[in-house]
């Protein structure tokens, strides 16, 4: 047991050490498992498998460069406006709090006027305290949102320095993702070889079947799912006049990787955004209600239709999933651990179902029989 958890620890420190290989090598497993349908759609056709997997890899990265480029103006208007609207939103919480709480102003007003005045000489020069105090109150504010200001500032300026990682990153998946969809019957052959037994062997490739086609499958199901989703958003954002909403709906395609977490975390900021940016409270409220009201219907309606029942994971799972992934490699490993817990999870069981295969309605009614003797 002991080993068992020193092996652990060392696995976890090298996982976290080595994230510059470990999540792209993840995020190209998972890319490689839910393209593989169409690379093989595309082999039909005769064409070369290398031409098939160049052509599908290659236009990925050309519609992530394609979203980017477009989307980084928006993104550092968005950055040079995070002092304004933090400022913005705490002026609103203060009237929003000062109108729910005019009985405790009136009554401390009430209780400052009856009180005797015993003022020193010397008090008419100074400043009253309520005032100091507001002043003081104000300091803070201003060094909490400079302090917020400042941290996102160095979150871009480390996202800067660390763009050559990034991009070797970016390479690394390509290349990976590229040679595993090209030689994905190869390396499911030397995946095999290396399992002992027969019904072993036959056991992992059932299993290996069943993800490559309903888990392939379900992952496409989701991602167009979280697209579409994105798409919504962003359409209804610019109608009711939110700065930059192409950006909002890639935000949001993205979080929904992320299930409860992700979309909570989109409301909230969306709730922040739309109270700074409008002046009506109605408005203002609307964007946090087109997150929330758009998310339900996809959660309740559109992926049950699309995906179905085939792969339950229980909710706690996904959130420790989620919660782990963002320990380990932060916000990469957050968005990747959910459809790598669905890939673990359908392999798992399928590979259970492969091992241990129902028994035949005779044996079973004599096993039931048995039991009830017993």
């Amino acid at each position: 047991m002991l080993l068992a958890i020193i092996a652990g620890v060392t696995i976890l420190a090298a996982l976290n050490a080595s994230s510059l290989i470990a999540v792209p090598t993840v995020l190209a497993l998972l890319c490689a498992i839910a393209l593989a349908p169409t690379v093989r759609w595309l082999e039909r056709t005769g064409a070369p498998a290398s031409l098939c997997a160049a052509f599908v890899v290659g236009g990925l990265l050309i519609g992530a460069a394609i979203t980017v480029y477009s989307l980084a103006p928006s993104a550092e208007s968005w950055n040079s406006r995070a002092p304004q609207i933090l400022r913005e939103v705490e002026g609103r919480a203060r009237q929003v709090l000062s109108e729910l709480s005019p009985s405790l102003e009136s009554e401390s007003g009430d209780i400052a006027t009856a009180e005797p005045e015993t003022t020193s000489p010397t008090a008419a020069d100074d400043p009253p305290a309520s005032d100091a105090k507001d002043e003081a109150d104000d300091g803070a504010d201003d060094d909490a949102v400079g302090k917020l200001v400042k941290e996102g500032q160095n979150m871009l300026t480390d996202m800067a320095i660390g763009a050559p990682r990034i991009a070797a990153g970016a390479a690394f998946w390509a290349m990976l993702t590229f040679f595993m969809l090209r030689d994905r019957a190869m390396l499911a052959h030397w995946g095999l070889s290396l399992v002992s037994g027969a019904s072993a062997r036959l056991a992992v490739g059932r299993a290996m079947r069943d993800v490559r086609t309903n888990v392939a499958r379900y992952l496409l199901a989701i991602t167009a799912v979280n697209l579409g989703l994105g798409l919504c958003i962003a359409l209804a954002f610019w109608l009711l006049g939110v700065a930059n909403a192409p950006l909002w709906g890639v935000a949001a395609a993205l979080l929904n990787f992320m299930p409860f977490i992700g979309i909570a975390i989109l409301a909230l900021v969306t709730l922040g955004v739309g109270f700074a940016s409008f002046e009506d409270p109605i408005i203002a409220f609307a964007p946090f209600a087109v997150v929330v009201g758009l998310n339900l219907i996809e959660a309740q309606i559109v992926t049950p239709m699309v995906v179905g029942a085939r792969i339950r994971i229980a909710p706690i799972a996904v959130f420790v999933a989620i919660a782990f992934g963002a320990w380990l490699w932060g916000a990469a490993g957050a968005l990747v651990a959910t459809p790598t817990l669905i890939v673990a999870v359908a392999f798992v069981r399928r590979l259970n179902a492969a091992a241990h295969p129902p028994l035949p309605p005779h044996q079973h009614d004599e096993r039931e029989e048995s039991r009830r003797d017993s």
